[in-house]
Order: C-alpha cells, then structure tokens, then sequence
C-alpha cells in the first residue's frame, strides 16, 4: 500500500473512531502528527547502505575477473571464505549490540558473496555450466543465512534462487519427485520465514514462489498428459481460479474455526499480516481469472473440455476451495459478514469455470458480472480499497469488452445496459435491505476475516 494511500485511510479510519469514543481526540492529533513526521527519511540510511553493499560486492566480483591469471587459486578460494566468514561475523556483532539493520545488510552481503563465490569456484576448477545445480545450492545457502541471522535479504536470495532453480531445471523429459518435493520444501521455508520474520518484500517474495512452484506443477502434468489445449485451458481455469479462493478463504476459515473451538490461541503479527497478503493476491487473481475466462469462451470445446477438470492441477486445488467454501458457509451460520465472504468466493468461482458448462457468451458474461459485482459489494463492505480496485478493474475490462461485442448493434447495446442497470439496482436494494436488517450483527464479524482475535 502506498503511503498516502495509508495516510488518508488512517484519517478517515481516525475520524471514524473519534465519533464513536474509541480513541481520544487528543490522542488521534498525536497520530497524526506522528505519521506526518515519519516521511520516509528514516529509513533512507538503511536503503542507501543497501545499495551500497550490492555496489561493493559487485565491485569486488570485478577486480577478481579484471586480476583473474595473476591471483592464485588458494587467494581466491580463501578471499571468498574470510569474506563469507567476516561477513557473519560482523553481522553476530552488530545482532548482538541491536543493530539489526546492520546485521542484516552484513548477512545479505555474506550472501551475495557466497554467490558469486560459487560461480568463481566453477571457474577456477573448469567444472561445466549447470546453472539449475548452482541455484539449488545458492537457495540452501541463503535459507540457511536466512533462519540462522532472521536476515530479509538472505531470504529474497533465496526465493530468487529457488525461482530461477524451478525455471532453468525444468525439464519435462527427466522429472523427478525428489525435485517436486524440494520444491515444496522451499516454499514452506520461505513462507514461515517470512511469518516468523516479518517483512513485506518476503511477503511478495513467497507469493512470486507460490504462483511459480505451481506453475511447474502445472506444466509438467499438461506435458505429461499430452491433451490437447482446451483441455489445459479448463486445467488453468479451475486450478488457477481454485487456488485463488483458497489463498482468500484460509485465513477466514482459521479465525472461525477458533471461534467455534474451546481454545483461542493467539494470532501472531507476523501471521496476520501474511494472512492479508495471502487475500489480497488470491483476490486480485480471483479478478484477473473472472476477465480471462470470459475472453477464453469461444476457445472452449464443453464437450472435450470437462476432462480437464479431473486432473490433480485442477482438481486438488478446486476440492480444497470448495471444501473451505462449504465449511465457511456453515460455520458462519451466525455472522452475515463472514456469509458474504464464501458466496461472493463462491460465485467468482464458479463464473470463472463456468465456460466449461456452455458457450453461450451472454449466460457467461452475465455470471462474471454478477461475480464482480459481488466483489465490488465486498470489498466495500470490508472497507478493502485493494480489492475495490481489482474488481473495479475487472469490472471495468469485462463492461468494455461486452460493449465493443454489442457496439455492432443498438437493440444488443441496450439489452446490455438495462440488464446491466436491473443488476446493479437490484444489488443495491438488497444491500440496503441486508444493512439495515442485520448491519449491527454484522459488525462484529470483520474481525474474522481481517485478522483481528
């Protein structure tokens, strides 16, 4: 989120809970004054001394290939050993007297030069090009970097590295299940690294990685399948459009299970706030899908095209959403907030595979519609200005696309816009119907759902 952004928000947000005695008028005014002085200046150090460490690494990389025949092997394996270990040990000093943006650039450094140290030993014992192998191995020094300081830029080297390692080891001619599984191995380090040490670009990070991990999935079974590309696009919808809901919904899923439950552990900061990364990715893609699948109806044969809905991209992710979906709608039995939530998913997950049922482009168009209307609905309701934006967006490219379709026929282009306007009238009188009927019993409930225990 942009900072002005926020600013605005929280004086609003600010505005809000004075009225209702929440927070003092006094100490709103100390608030504010506190996040006008913070303008970013603070953290300007730490972002130069960043750069900089790249810089310096880079520049010792450079003199080490400009004096490549006049350094001996044992000076330049030991120059990049006590680097690596002053490196560490400068970060454990500074760690130890609490400056840990210190430690962190020192760790990062060390990582930065345990790379570039692998690509030196290659070079100086002639060992072949295998450019998969040595990002397998930069990804397990950086994790092992990572956890041992809690360094963030050891753990964006290591998510580079493992993304770089699922792209260039991809060969679909030698899979192996060992690979999949270390491939699962670090999605899982990064994303509890990123819980445990909190950070936003770690946050994007293990998102980057989830989505790519996936996506090799996903490849390799399509090429494995050898089918035909209606059914890998039914694949695509489904698994893609189903892991989306399920990125969404856990988290909502997790808070009511601990409300129905005879115990309330504590939801930590760093939970929370992957939670909220997690929702909105799921939900921009959620609105990217609900576009694509309408643009995809006349590239879908329904008859051929179901099959792809049996296979374990599509349908391990599809079962799962389905599976939260069913079990958010019964635990939220009480909280209408909450209910809005799964079927709001739910439509948008069925709109985006409903191509596969039919070809008729008005029937699909008008689920997508109702779909993303529902998450406008949504996300004003959850007060989520990200969502609101994505589904703006959505809403926006699918009213556009209808339109240049229809544009070629004046009775067409006003069956669009009255059904359109019919829609929108008849959400609005049962929104306005909803809040006033249970608008106070839903308060309560965006608790679930936006992290708060």
């Amino acid at each position: 989120m942009f900072d002005w952004i926020y600013k605005k928000r929280l004086k609003d947000d600010l505005e809000h809970w004075v009225d209702k005695g929440w927070v003092t008028a006094d100490a709103a005014v100390t608030i504010l004054n506190d996040q006008e002085q913070d303008d970013g200046r603070s953290r300007l150090p730490l972002a130069l001394a960043g750069i900089g460490m790249v810089c310096v690494a880079l520049a010792i990389f450079a003199f080490i290939a400009a004096n490549w025949s006049a350094i001996p092997k044992p000076v330049k394996l030991g120059g990049i050993a006590l680097l690596v270990l002053g490196s560490h040990g400068l970060a454990a000093l500074a760690w130890a007297r609490g400056r840990t943006g210190i430690a962190d650039l020192a760790t990062g450094f060390a990582t930065l030069v345990f790379v570039g140290g692998m690509a030196l030993v290659g070079q100086i014992f002639h060992l072949p090009s295998d450019w998969a192998g040595g990002a397998f191995l930069v990804c397990l020094g950086g994790l092992a970097a990572a956890w041992l300081s809690g360094s963030k830029t050891s753990l964006i080297v290591a998510a580079v590295a493992a993304i770089s390692w699922h792209v260039s080891g991809f060969d679909l001619e030698h899979r192996v299940t060992a690979e999949s599984l270390l491939g699962l191995f670090f999605l899982v380090a990064v994303f509890l690294h990123a819980i445990v040490f909190p950070a936003r670009t770690s946050r994007w990070a293990a998102m980057c990685l989830l989505w790519v991990t996936y996506g090799r999935w996903f490849a390799e079974t399509a090429d494995f399948l050898n089918t035909n590309d209606e059914v890998i696009l039914t694949m695509m919808l489904a698994g893609v459009g189903g892991l989306a809901a399920v990125l969404v919904l856990m988290d909502p899923i997790a808070d009511l299970f601990v409300k129905w439950s005879s115990q309330l552990p504590q939801r930590s900061h760093g939970r929370w706030l992957m939670s909220r990364s997690m929702q909105d990715a799921g939900f921009f893609v959620l609105c990217v899908m609900l576009v694509f699948s309408l643009f995809m109806v006349p590239e879908i044969d329904t008859r051929a095209a179901a099959a792809g809905l049996l296979h374990p991209p599509a349908l391990v992710p599809l079962a799962l959403s389905i599976l939260l979906i069913a079990a958010g709608l019964v635990l939220s039995f009480k909280t209408a907030k909450s209910r809005a939530l799964f079927g709001a998913v739910a439509l948008a997950l069925v709109a985006i595979i409903f191509p596969v049922v039919t070809q008729n482009v008005l029937i699909v168009a008008a689920f997508i519609l109702a779909a993303l209307i529902a998450l406008c609905a949504l996300a004003t309701w959850f007060n989520n200005r990200f969502w609101l934006l994505c589904a703006y967006f959505g809403l926006t490219a699918v009213a556009l696309w209808l339109l240049q379709v229809t544009i070629g026929s004046l009775l067409g282009q006003s069956l669009f816009f009255l059904v359109a306007g019919l829609v929108l009238l008849g959400m609005a009188l049962w929104l306005a119907r909803l809040f006033k009927s249970g608008g106070k019993a839903g308060d309560g409930t965006g608790k679930l759902v936006e992290g708060k225990t």
